[in-house]
């Protein structure tokens, strides 16, 4: 299995411009409120990584609660809302409209360059080693216009396919893309398709396990699946839990471990051919969330380092981090079986 360091050079104000969270946060608490805690039913779950039920921790966030699995330290909310009630948040919600037209189009020149492009340049390279017959490529649930920018850009697929798209697709130039709606089973793709592409997906789904099961359905024997996540077993995350920032509610609804995801894995018939932890940020966030928050209290030697060291010591720590899959972003490729 392999695991891919990056050395790159960017910095979290990138991506998370402050005043715009800010204005984000606001609008997720109230619509969190709205759409799960006024109306609808909440539903206990078992762990979406290893499937216990056992717990070891939980904390709340903005009136949900995330629950810490005793057996792989994966994070989930429980009790959640119902799938429904999901949907018409990602599609209807004023958080939602703010993050599509005003925080991802601040970003997203930066996202392209350095997040979205090596995405597709790391969708290429493995899939001409893995499966070179590759002709049909189902990306699942995107949010973002500049996925589907570089999934028009992709070569050698004869198909490409966006399923139940979070994105306003009458806006943009889809050339040539499928727009595929409604539940997965339906579509009568069995054994059919080649690469599929989670991109954050994982985090904000209801049922994961249904998930994994319809992408087992769908997938040829041998196919791909292409995975990005925020994991529970990442330095920033288990330094700062319960005040980390960015998990922030339905986004980050499942947040699993390393552990958790070999679980899932194995549990639903997949081989795990690659799994990387290629975030570079995690001392960067947490540098900037105990400035401003000085009741923090995080190890004295994480402190003194953040303190006392310079950028060469940060930068090949984080490079450890990298190294040993314990940065927050992973990056996973898994193969049916």
């Amino acid at each position: 299995m392999k695991n891919i360091v990056i050395i790159d050079d960017y910095h979290e104000p990138d991506f998370k411009p402050s005043a715009l969270i800010k204005e984000y946060l606001r609008l997720v608490e109230t619509d969190i409120r709205s759409y799960f805690l006024k109306q609808g039913k909440l539903q206990m779950i078992d762990c979406p990584g290893c499937g216990s039920n056992e717990i070891n921790s939980t904390f709340a966030k903005f009136g949900l609660t995330y629950v810490e699995c005793s057996i792989c330290h994966s994070l989930r909310i429980s009790p959640r809302p119902e799938t429904e009630a999901v949907y018409r948040y990602f599609t209807e919600s004023s958080a939602r409209f703010f993050w599509r037209d005003q925080l991802s189009k601040t970003t997203q020149k930066k996202r392209k360059e350095k997040i979205v492009k090596p995405r597709y340049e790391w969708i290429v390279d493995s899939y001409r080693e893995y499966f070179p017959d590759a002709e049909n490529i189902l990306d699942i649930n995107t949010n973002q216009s500049v996925i589907v920018e570089e999934l028009v850009a992709l070569a050698n697929f004869k198909r490409k396919m966006l399923f139940n798209p979070f994105l306003d697709s009458d806006a943009i130039d889809l050339n040539g893309i499928e727009i595929l709606k409604g539940a997965i089973d339906d579509l009568g793709l069995e054994n059919e398709i080649d690469v599929i592409t989670l991109f954050e997906v994982i985090d904000r789904t209801v049922d994961v396990d249904k998930l994994f099961t319809s992408i087992h359905r769908v997938l040829k024997d041998g196919g791909l699946c292409f995975i990005t996540a925020i994991l529970s077993s990442g330095f920033d995350l288990q330094l700062l839990w319960d005040r980390a920032d960015h998990l922030i509610p339905p986004d980050r609804m499942n947040v699993l471990s390393v552990e958790g995801f070999q679980a899932l894995f194995e549990r639903h018939g997949f081989k795990c051919l690659e799994f990387s932890t290629p975030g570079i940020l995690d001392l960067e966030i947490v540098a900037r969330t105990i400035k401003e928050n000085l009741e923090i209290n995080i190890p004295r030697f994480v402190k003194y380092m953040i303190d006392n060291r310079g950028a060469p010591t940060k930068k090949a720590f984080q490079q450890f981090l990298e190294a040993n899959q314990l940065s927050s972003y992973g990056r996973i490729l898994v193969k049916k079986e």
